[in-house]
């Protein structure tokens, strides 16, 4: 254990690897790192994992310790790489539903989505799906749509399961992951300061 005020740092083995926690000086979690990073983990470790070593943790420092809530922010989730997992049809650029998904839950492992009534435009319709993760509710819309993105006409199921598969790609966008294939853009905007 090592002192680093107003924090103290202690290492604790879990599944045969070596973490870093940062305790501030109210025995709170602050941060979990492995010990060769420098990179947080901690928002990325579910509930379960986080308690296991919050006991192995107390042990070592003789003491309860408690967990820092840490919710993704925006800021955060819009600066993920989303490149690899582009779909491109007709020259229209989609994130993978499924990989979506896989992400949104290793982030958050309560996020939730739900499919609300669609919506019938003549003869036409649009679908919503509305994501509940990091603690905020998105709802995105999407028309049903061929391929060349015109509205089809009395869609079939196959069709509007396709278009509700893609709004739920895009409402988890709305909280940053991939968003910016939306905006045509190839890679994350950073925030990074050019000097």
């Amino acid at each position: 254990m090592m002192k680093n005020s107003p924090y103290t740092w202690v290492t604790i083995k879990y599944q045969d690897n070596l973490f870093d926690l940062r305790l501030s000086d109210k025995e709170v979690i602050e941060e979990i790192r492995t010990v060769d990073s420098e990179i947080n983990i901690a928002p990325m470790l579910n509930e379960k994992i986080i308690h296991s070593m919050q006991l192995m943790a107390a042990k070592t420092n003789h003491t309860h310790l408690k967990i820092k809530e840490y919710t993704m922010q925006y800021k955060e989730l819009r600066q993920i790489n989303v490149s690899q997992h582009i779909e491109k049809k007709n020259g229209l650029s989609y994130l993978s539903w499924s990989w979506a998904v896989d992400q949104l839950l290793q982030l958050d492992g309560d996020a939730n989505w739900e499919y609300l009534e669609p919506k019938r435009f003549g003869e036409s319709m649009m679908v919503f799906c509305k994501v509940t993760a990091f603690g905020k509710s998105r709802t995105a819309q999407l028309p049903v749509m061929d391929f060349r993105n015109q509205a089809i006409p009395n869609p079939n199921a196959y069709q509007v399961n396709t278009a509700m598969q893609r709004c739920l790609a895009k409402a988890i966008s709305l909280h940053g992951i991939g968003l910016y294939i939306y905006a045509g853009e190839d890679l994350p905007i950073t925030t990074e300061v050019v000097a």
